[in-house]
């Protein structure tokens, strides 16, 4: 949720587990590859910002990148 309000610029965003990407507003293609960037980064995991767009929602997402680190 902190990588998306920066990225995006949104600081009240709140993203709930069974949100997705498109459920989100200013949440598109170049934002989606820098919130993966920045999350490989911050979790010193290596994640694919494809691999990522896989996941049905923020909660899949989360358990996704706990699960590579």
């Amino acid at each position: 949720q902190t990588i998306a309000r920066e990225i995006i610029g949104d600081r009240d965003l709140v993203l709930l587990p069974h949100q997705s990407a498109a459920d989100v507003p200013g949440w598109d293609s170049l934002n989606h590859t820098l919130i993966s960037v920045e999350i490989e980064a911050r979790a010193e995991a290596a994640v694919d910002a494809e691999m990522l767009a896989e996941q049905p929602d923020f909660g899949a997402l989360v358990e996704f990148v706990r699960g590579k680190q």
